[in-house]
């Protein structure tokens, strides 16, 4: 577990100016405020917590259903298929799919109208619920743990990689950002094959050998 966790950290720092491209724009609707920009965060990290804790509740259900450790086995192939996918269109291959925010879009008219603290914290909460490939990886990856409490602490690890970026701390050059799409393509697959590892490590660690010993 620790291996996957600091995988997910380093990925979530990496894929961070995906963060800042897709999300970017609504941390700015607070002004620049470093206060609303944490407060934006801490409604991120309420919203993930939450999803890591109903995906590893359904890894789980899951694991009881098919085979120990079996979300794992399903969580790293549909990040690995992702990843490939995104390479597909990175190399354009494939076609990038078309995300509606329709809904999203009518939240934040209602949210606008809130006191500014407010106003951040739950604009925050929102971001959580966007149609983004990426962030949605790393709940397939909470949901292979099997476990509430340790999905959440997935999605704890992938925030607090994205905090730096988001709150404006890291600045990252215009040549990461051009190449962006292929960095989050190959940080899924690497994050894919990190959450399929841990399944094998942990058969091997609960692979012990089996003495018999003969009483005379």
């Amino acid at each position: 577990m620790t291996a996957l966790l600091s995988t997910i950290f380093v990925a979530s720092i990496a894929g961070s100016v995906h963060c800042i491209a897709m999300c970017g724009p609504l941390v700015g609707m607070h002004g620049g405020a470093l206060r609303l920009a944490l407060l934006h965060s801490l409604g991120r990290l309420a919203t993930y917590a939450t999803l890591g804790c109903l995906a590893g509740a359904l890894g789980r259900v899951v694991d009881l259903a098919f085979v120990q450790r079996g979300a794992t086995i399903v969580s790293g192939a549909v990040i690995l298929a992702w990843g490939g996918y995104q390479l597909a269109v990175v190399l354009g291959w494939a076609r990038a799919p078309k995300l509606k925010t329709t809904a999203f879009a009518s939240s934040l008219v209602k949210i606008g109208k809130r006191r500014a603290g407010t106003r951040a914290w739950l604009v925050g909460v929102l971001t959580g619920l966007l149609p983004c490939g990426w962030l949605w990886a790393f709940v397939v990856s909470a949901a292979g743990t099997g476990s509430p409490l340790f999905g959440a602490l997935v999605m704890f690890v992938f925030w607090l990689g994205t905090v730096p970026a988001m709150t404006g701390v890291l600045v990252i050059g215009g040549w990461i950002k051009r190449r962006m799409p292929l960095v989050t393509a190959i940080v899924l697959i690497v994050l894919g094959v990190a959450t399929l590892a841990t399944r094998w490590s942990a058969a091997g660690i609960s692979a012990k050998p089996h003495c018999h010993q003969v009483k005379s």
